[in-house]
């Protein structure tokens, strides 16, 4: 689940090390049960929820399943949730359901309240249940930029008090400069042109900016290339489309989604990273890319410019000249890249696991204080 996913690993890793509360317990349907299986240990234990709803792939089976779990979700995880002293949703979405007790819901972002043309009407419905009203009946909510929680008090009427800003970390033992001895077996199966190249991780939602990223490429010498990775969530082939209209199909490669392991390996090898979106509640793909020494072009949209601290070269999301010009810049200027990656490494230095771990075990105990039955 992209960055969601790596926010939840990131936590549990640190719990489980004592960076946390005394006791986690993680309830999670068979496959995500397995996929987090290795983070358990110490005070964290995974408990396998066998007959939880699974989210699919696309937009309409994601809110599909995620419904199920709102009208009723299975009796284990329910009982886990009334049983703990705090309940945290990490997901946004409130599945578990919880009658009593303080809740701790993570909100990442505000994007249908920010970019509201690029959501269907169904969807921005959907979140008004599924992450607003959440967001109101939750105790404490944790968001990831300062932007993002100006956004949720102005927009969602939350008092400022209740809601608390926590920087998402980053896993420096997996994501460093110095090259894996696995790097060639995770890239070996990967369909990757000749240098240079420029990389774009990111699902292919429409917030995304996909689109004005090929329209950039196309104004990019043709000796440099796109590789776009994450989840096709229905839009690969328009996205081909698009490509074909830019006249640039042959520069592209599309990986889909990819392993876990092999991100790292993708941002090292990579000539530079690009993220053009729009908007974001935080933008973790640059600052990783940064922790793996790698030079980054990233859109000003606040939160992105927040989460890269100055560290990135900035330029104006919808314009594709700009974005263009931002893209050979950081594939071709070798002083600019060399500043970058000096600039970049200093910056993922300060955004840790365990400074986010630990700030969030005090909002729990803040919300534990402040409910009152």
């Amino acid at each position: 689940m992209g960055g969601t996913e790596t926010y939840v690993r990131g936590l549990l890793a640190e719990f489980a090390r004592g960076a946390g509360p005394d006791r986690v317990t993680v309830p999670a349907g068979p496959e995500a049960a397995r996929s987090v299986a290795a983070l358990a240990g110490g005070p964290v234990r995974i408990a396998t929820i066998d007959r939880a709803p699974r989210p699919g792939d696309g937009r309409v089976d994601r809110a599909v399943g995620l419904l199920r779990g709102l009208v009723r979700a299975p009796a284990e995880a329910r009982r886990i949730a009334a049983e703990a002293d705090v309940l945290h949703l990490p997901l946004t979405v409130p599945v578990p359901r919880r009658r009593h007790g303080p809740t701790v819901l993570t909100l990442h972002d505000l994007l249908h309240h920010e970019l509201p043309r690029l959501f269907p009407a169904s969807e921005r419905a959907y979140r008004r249940l599924a992450y607003d009203d959440a967001a109101r009946r939750a105790t404490r909510v944790v968001t990831d930029s300062e932007h993002a929680r100006r956004l949720i008090v102005a927009r969602l009427g939350i008092p400022a008090e209740r809601v608390v800003t926590v920087h998402l970390g980053l896993d420096h033992e997996r994501l460093r400069p110095a090259p894996s001895d696995d790097d060639a077996a995770a890239l070996g199966p990967l369909d990757l042109p000749a240098w240079p190249w420029l990389y774009y991780p990111a699902a292919l939602w429409p917030h995304k900016n996909h689109e004005r990223l090929l329209a950039a490429l196309a104004r990019c010498p043709p000796e440099l290339s796109l590789v776009l990775s994450g989840s096709d969530v229905g839009g690969s082939e328009a996205l081909r489309a698009t490509a074909r209209r830019h006249g640039v199909a042959d520069r592209v490669r599309l990986l889909g989604w990819v392993p876990h392991a092999a991100v790292p390996a993708l941002y090292r090898a990579a000539t530079a990273v690009v993220y053009p979106s729009l908007a974001e509640g935080f933008g973790m793909p640059p600052v990783e890319a940064m922790a793996c020494g790698t030079p980054v072009a990233a859109s000003d949209a606040p939160a992105i410019a927040e989460a890269c601290g100055g560290a990135a070269l900035a330029f104006p999301a919808r314009d594709v000249a700009a974005l263009a010009d931002a893209a050979m810049r950081v594939a071709t200027d070798e002083r600019l890249r060399a500043e970058l990656r000096d600039a970049g490494l200093e910056r993922a230095r300060q955004l840790t696991w365990r400074r986010s771990a630990e700030r969030h075990a005090e909002v729990y105990a803040d919300a534990l204080g402040a409910w009152r039955p």
